[in-house]
């Protein structure tokens, strides 16, 4: 393989074709296989659901258009974070490696195939990100969070538990120095929008399952059974919780290389992803789906550390961690058989 380096820093380029292109194609493989295998489908409903994922669960109408949805959202989710790193200059030197990443956490993880209630509240989740980083100074970006709430209220249709993200945005609004009497209210309103529809649905059909079923799961809290967690299971979470740990120290230890707006940005990040893995833990009956979430911060955050950072160490943990999650998808299905 023809090594890619950048010509100002000799830094090796993970983002350039020679390593981008391979390691996409081995992550469209496990799609691949996991659907010549039927990992995850039949996609069911689950009682403790909303009502609006069951519909859709019993719409799907096969197993081909099943996939293509999921692998559509997945790679919509990569695009818009790429997007919202190029356009916010998350990361100082232009890379694809969020795109490739979060495509790598999703392809290889056989709890997220094919379609998960969770694959469309995270893409609202992505977008809303994005309109949370737009307010930044901006006192008078009513409209950006009446959006963010908007779309964190729509994901929470297929999946309620998307809501304990809205507190995390109050967090950086107030971080970003665009929280304000009528910011705050503005995203009140966002989530009540959605829910005051809801409502109306509701009283005309006469049946408020749509409120009582899912809110009761919402603050049910169980602890994760770890002891219920093959070993096998556990070294792809390791895996990037690790990459993920040392990606925000390296943050913090050369914060003054990246502008201070970066630096808030990617603050805010390190502190989604600690939420997110927490949940994880709190939340055993709905854990794959934090950790879906938690994919989120982990792509752009560990593609920064492998964009800025240099050394043998950085180049064969790339490869490495590549290797180790696909190797770990295989030998999961493999034991499924």
């Amino acid at each position: 393989m023809r090594v890619a380096y950048n010509k100002y820093s000799r830094r090796f380029d993970f983002s350039a074709p020679p390593t981008f292109v391979p390691v996409l194609l081995a992550c469209i493989a496990c799609w691949v296989v996991s659907y010549l295998y039927s990992v995850g489908y039949p996609v069911y409903g689950e009682v403790s659901a909303t009502p609006l994922w069951n519909t859709i669960c019993q719409t799907l109408p096969g197993k081909e258009f099943t996939y293509i949805i999921g692998m559509t959202l997945m790679f919509g989710g990569a695009f818009l974070l790429h997007r919202a790193n190029y356009v916010l200059v998350l990361i100082r030197e232009k890379t694809m490696l969020p795109f490739l990443f979060y495509v790598l956490f999703i392809s290889t993880n056989p709890d997220f195939f094919p379609l998960k209630s969770t694959s469309v509240g995270v893409f609202c989740l992505i977008l809303a990100i994005y309109q949370l980083f737009t307010t930044y100074h901006d006192p008078g970006a009513r409209e950006k969070a009446y959006s963010a709430a908007l779309l964190i209220g729509i994901g929470s249709l297929l999946w309620v538990h998307l809501l304990w993200f809205l507190p995390l945005f109050w967090l950086g609004m107030y971080n970003f120095r665009s929280l304000t009497s009528r910011t705050f209210i503005a995203s009140l309103l966002g989530v009540a929008t959605v829910y005051w529809f809801l409502l109306g649905w509701c009283v005309w059909q006469r049946d408020f399952t749509p409120f009582n079923v899912p809110f009761s799961t919402l603050f049910k809290v169980r602890l994760l059974a770890t002891d219920g967690i093959v070993l096998l299971d556990w070294i792809s979470i390791m895996a990037i919780a690790l990459l993920t740990v040392v990606a925000s120290l390296n943050i913090v230890m050369h914060d003054t290389e990246d502008s201070l707006r970066s630096r808030q940005f990617l603050s805010f990040l390190i502190a989604m992803s600690v939420w997110a893995f927490s949940l994880y833990f709190l939340y055993d009956q709905v854990s794959e789906e934090f950790l879906e979430t938690a994919c989120v911060p982990a792509s752009i955050l560990i593609a920064h550390f492998f964009t800025v950072t240099r050394g043998k160490i950085v180049f064969w943990s790339f490869f490495t961690t590549v290797a180790v999650l696909v190797a770990t998808l295989f030998i999961r299905i493999w034991n499924f058989l």
